[in-house]
C-alpha cells in the first residue's frame, strides 16, 4: 500500500445519533449521501448512544445528532445538530 493509499484510511466520521431522536433520523439520508460520495477518503461509523454509552462518554456527547472526525484517532473536527448537505461537504473539504 502506498503513502497515498495509508492517508486515504485515516479519516473516519462517527455520527452519534439515537432511534428516538427525530433530527438524527432527518439527518441519515444526509450521512448516507455523504458516505456515497466521501468513500474514497472517509469511514463513517453510526454509533447509536443508548446503546454504545461508553463510547459517547468517551467522546463527551451530550446532545445529539453529532458528528466527530478523527484523523489518525485524533479529534480534527466536530458539530452537533443539524447541518444541510451542501454544508457538510464544505466544511468536511477542509480536513482533505
Amino acid at each position: 500500500m502506498s503513502n497515498a493509499e495509508n492517508e486515504i484510511q485515516e479519516f473516519t466520521l462517527l455520527q452519534f445519533y439515537a432511534d428516538w431522536c427525530q433530527p438524527c433520523k432527518m439527518m441519515m439520508p444526509i450521512v448516507e449521501s455523504i458516505k456515497q460520495k466521501q468513500s474514497d477518503w472517509l469511514i463513517i461509523r453510526q454509533i447509536d448512544v443508548d446503546k454504545a454509552q461508553a463510547v459517547a462518554s468517551e467522546y463527551h456527547i451530550r446532545s445529539i445528532p453529532a458528528f466527530v472526525v478523527l484523523r489518525n484517532d485524533k479529534e480534527v473536527w466536530r458539530k452537533v445538530g443539524m447541518l444541510s448537505e451542501s454544508s457538510f461537504l464544505a466544511e468536511l473539504s477542509l480536513l482533505r
